[in-house]
């Protein structure tokens, strides 16, 4: 019994590292996303919050005015709209949920090039600074998918990895 947990043992020991490495992806995909974002501007519903709206627009305007670029790129605009926002009071606290539509519009010929939708979410105690932890989460999904240089907040991960 002891001889057959110390081999378990030995091959979780031995698989754990090599479960850690990852090969690259091609960079092609990736490449024709990536846009040399010179603006944005933050739209929504009349029944979202002002709060949210402002406080997107300016995390989102610090991102692309801190992003500096080394080679030339698609020049463009993005667009954001706050399609819907809801709040679910919970037994202890409530959660904020937001969906949010991305659209990138190009500079020279004003054509939309791409789009995308995505839902995001924060669970909070207390409700007073929601707006402005929704739109952190927001400008900080738009952020890291734009590859924008802005403040985002430590996660787990890069707290114990800096």
């Amino acid at each position: 019994m002891l001889r057959r947990l110390s081999r378990f043992c030995l091959i979780a020991l031995t698989a754990l590292p090599l479960m850690s490495f990852r090969l690259e992806q091609a960079n092609t995909a990736q490449e024709k996303l990536l846009y040399d974002v010179r603006g944005a501007f933050v739209t929504a519903r009349p029944d979202v919050p002002k709060g949210l709206v402002i406080a997107t627009d300016m995390l989102v305007d610090e991102a692309i005015r801190a992003t500096t670029r080394s080679i030339a790129l698609p020049r463009t605009i993005i667009s954001v709209r706050i399609d819907e926002m809801s709040h679910m009071p919970m037994l202890i606290g409530s959660r904020h949920e937001a969906k949010v539509t991305v659209q990138a519009i190009s500079v020279n010929t004003g054509e939309p090039i791409a789009r995308g939708t995505f839902k995001t979410s924060i669970y909070l105690l207390d409700g007073d600074t929601a707006d402005r932890d929704l739109a952190e989460k927001i400008a900080d999904r738009i952020a890291s998918e734009f590859r924008l240089d802005g403040q985002r907040r430590p996660t787990m991960a890069t707290a114990l990895f800096p």
